[in-house]
C-alpha cells in the first residue's frame, strides 16, 4: 500500500517553531547584528530643501486689456499657473544646462569620484539626478530637495538651484519681451509712416478741392472700419505672440487663427458692401471727389485707431523688457541639516530581522512536513 501525504496542522507548526525558538532567535539576532554593522559602512546622506512660491509675474501687455478678454484671458495658460508652470520649473531645473552648471560649480566629478570612469561627466550628472528631486504641490508651492554627504554642500547646492532657476527664467523672459517689443515697434513705425503719408495726401486734396461735409452714415462707416481693423491688429499681434511661445497645435493658437479669419471675412464684406440693407453708403453713387475724400478720411481714422492701440502696448513692452522679476519667492530657505536623512539603519535592521524570522519559520515548517512525509517523498522519488 502506497503511503499518503499527511497535512501539517497549525498547532504542529507552532510546536515545531517553539522547539527551535532558540535557534531561530539566535540566527535572527546574528543576522541583525551583521546587517547593522554593514549599514555603518553606508555613507550618511543629508537633505536640504528649498520651499518656493511662484511670483505673480506681469506678462507682456496683458494688463492693457480688460479682464477675461484679449491676451489676458490666455496669460495663465501660456506663462503661468498650475501644472504648466510646474512643468516649466521642472524643465528648467532638469535641463542639461542646469545640470552642467551644478556639476562644474561644485566639482562633482571629484566629489562623486567618477574621475576614473569611462564617462566621468555623464556619470556625475546621473548621480546628481539621483540625489535631487523637484516636486510641485497642490497647495501651489514648489520644492527643491538635494542630498549630499556634506550637509553644508547640500544647502549650497539647493541655494544654487534657486538662483539658477531665477537666472534662466529671466533670460527667457527678457528674450521673449525683446521679440515682442521689436515687433510692436516695427508696427508702430509703419503706422506713423502711413498716417504721415495719408495726411500729406489729404492736405494736397483739400488745397485743390476744398473741405467737404459727408453724411453721418459715412462717419459710422469709418468708426466701424476703424474698430474692426484695430481688433484685426490686436488679433495679429496676439497670434504672433502665440507663435513664439506655443506650438501650432495649441488650442489657444488655433482659436486665435479662427478669430483672425472671421475678422478678415467681416472686413472684406464691409469693404465690398455686399448687403443692400447695410447702413453704409454705396460709394459708386457718390462723386469722384467725395469718394476720394472719404477714402482718405477712412485711412486716417483706421490708422489713428491702430495707433491708439499700439502706443500703450509698446510702452508696456519696453517696461517688461527693462525689468527682470524673479520667477519664485523663497518661503523656506535651505538650511544645513543636523540629522541624516539616509540611510534608515533602524528600518533596515528590523526589516532584515523580520525577513530572517520568516525564512527560518518557513524552513522549519517545510522540514517538519518532510519528516512527517518522508516515505511519501521517497515513493515519489522512486516513481520518477
Amino acid at each position: 500500500m502506497s503511503p499518503k501525504f499527511e497535512k501539517t496542522e497549525w498547532f504542529e507548526v507552532f510546536q515545531n517553531l517553539f522547539r527551535y525558538w532558540k535557534s531561530i532567535a539566535l540566527i535572527t539576532f546574528v543576522v541583525m547584528i551583521i546587517i547593522a554593522v554593514v549599514t555603518l559602512f553606508i555613507p550618511n546622506q543629508y537633505k536640504s530643501t528649498a520651499n518656493l512660491l511662484p511670483n505673480q509675474k506681469t506678462n507682456v501687455g496683458f494688463n492693457l486689456f480688460s479682464e477675461g478678454a484679449g491676451l489676458s484671458s490666455i496669460a495663465g495658460s501660456i506663462l503661468g499657473g498650475g501644472t504648466d508652470e510646474a512643468n516649466r520649473y521642472y524643465n528648467l531645473l532638469n535641463s542639461y544646462t542646469t545640470k552642467k552648471r551644478v556639476v562644474d560649480e561644485f566639482n562633482l566629478i571629484d566629489v562623486y569620484e567618477t574621475t576614473d570612469s569611462n564617462y566621468p561627466f555623464i556619470d556625475a550628472m546621473d548621480i546628481l539626478v539621483e540625489r535631487t528631486r523637484f516636486n510641485s504641490h497642490q497647495t501651489g508651492n514648489f520644492t527643491i530637495e538635494v542630498w549630499d554627504r556634506d550637509p553644508a554642500r547640500a544647502k549650497e547646492m539647493a541655494d544654487f538651484y534657486v538662483n539658477l532657476l531665477n537666472q534662466l527664467n529671466t533670460e527667457i523672459s527678457v528674450r521673449e519681451s525683446s521679440e515682442f517689443r521689436e515687433f510692436t515697434e516695427a508696427r508702430y513705425q509703419e503706422t506713423l509712416n502711413q498716417i504721415e503719408n495719408t495726411r500729406a495726401e489729404l492736405n494736397e486734396f483739400q488745397e485743390r478741392y476744398g473741405v467737404f461735409q459727408l453724411e453721418d452714415q459715412v462717419i459710422q462707416y469709418f468708426n466701424l472700419i476703424g474698430t474692426m481693423t484695430a481688433k484685426q491688429i490686436e488679433t495679429e499681434i496676439k497670434l504672433d505672440y502665440l507663435s513664439n511661445t506655443v506650438s501650432p497645435g495649441n488650442r489657444q493658437y488655433r482659436q486665435t487663427q479662427l478669430e483672425l479669419e472671421a475678422i478678415n471675412r467681416r472686413l472684406d464684406s464691409i469693404y465690398r458692401n455686399e448687403s443692400n440693407e447695410n447702413f453704409i453708403l454705396n460709394f459708386s453713387e457718390l462723386s469722384d471727389i467725395g469718394l476720394t475724400y472719404a477714402e482718405l478720411m477712412k485711412q486716417i481714422e483706421i490708422q489713428t485707431e491702430v495707433l491708439k492701440f499700439i502706443v500703450p502696448l509698446l510702452e508696456q513692452a519696453r517696461m517688461e523688457e527693462a525689468k527682470a522679476l524673479p520667477i519664485v519667492s523663497i518661503l523656506d530657505e535651505p538650511v544645513v541639516a543636523e540629522k541624516k536623512d539616509y540611510p534608515p539603519r533602524s528600518v533596515i535592521v528590523l526589516l532584515a530581522g523580520f525577513t530572517t524570522f520568516i525564512l527560518l519559520g518557513t524552513y522549519f515548517t517545510l522540514k517538519l512536513s518532510y519528516q512527517k512525509n518522508r516515505h511519501w517523498f521517497d515513493q515519489l522519488k522512486t516513481t520518477n
